[in-house]
């Protein structure tokens, strides 16, 4: 009973809806530890990242006016 050809279609049918029902439970990625990108290209993008926030600060400083005293301020100065 146990070889009938029946069981084997049922069996190969339970598998099926199975993997329906789980369709993640493949064998596991060997390079999932490498993450997506090698290290000459995640330091390159960090350098660049990094000299580009700086640049950017370093025109912002630059262009910064400082901050407008309040009118109170202003008037007491004055009076």
């Amino acid at each position: 009973m146990k070889n009938n050809p029946d069981n084997k279609e049922k069996k190969k049918r339970e598998e099926e809806i199975s993997k329906m029902i789980h369709p993640h439970d493949d064998e596991p990625d060997p390079t999932a530890h490498m993450g997506n990108y090698n290290f000459p290209q995640m330091l390159f993008a960090f350098c660049l990242g990094f000299v580009t926030m700086f640049v950017l600060s370093v025109k912002e400083i630059e262009n910064f006016k400082g901050c407008p005293l309040p009118e109170y301020f202003q008037k007491e100065v004055k009076g």
